[in-house]
């Protein structure tokens, strides 16, 4: 089955970032809309990186790991963060 491997990454990636994120910025709304959003501007960012195996999967993560892809991952993730943070898509005051 074909997926995206960048897709995986960010979903990996997200709840540590953002945990991380809020710690500094506590009014950062953490809700599944925001989290929703925030992987999408993400995405918009980053180059699809599409795996039809799990050999395309262990070797995509590996030259991930070796060429700097997860900190241009966390640089798109923090981005969106600030950028969602700033509008979000609901009210301020929602949960």
């Amino acid at each position: 089955m074909i997926h995206n491997y960048t897709e995986e990454a960010v979903k990996r990636l997200l709840p540590e970032i953002l945990k991380e994120y809020t710690k500094n910025n506590p009014q950062t709304c953490t809700c599944i809309y925001c989290q929703e959003d925030i992987m999408a501007l993400a995405l918009n960012q980053l180059p699809p990186h599409y795996v039809v195996s799990d050999e395309g999967t262990i070797l995509t993560r590996v030259s991930f790991e070796q060429i700097g892809g997860k900190a241009q991952i966390i640089a798109a993730i923090t981005s969106a963060i600030k950028q969602v943070a700033a509008n979000p898509r609901h009210d301020k005051s929602r949960p």
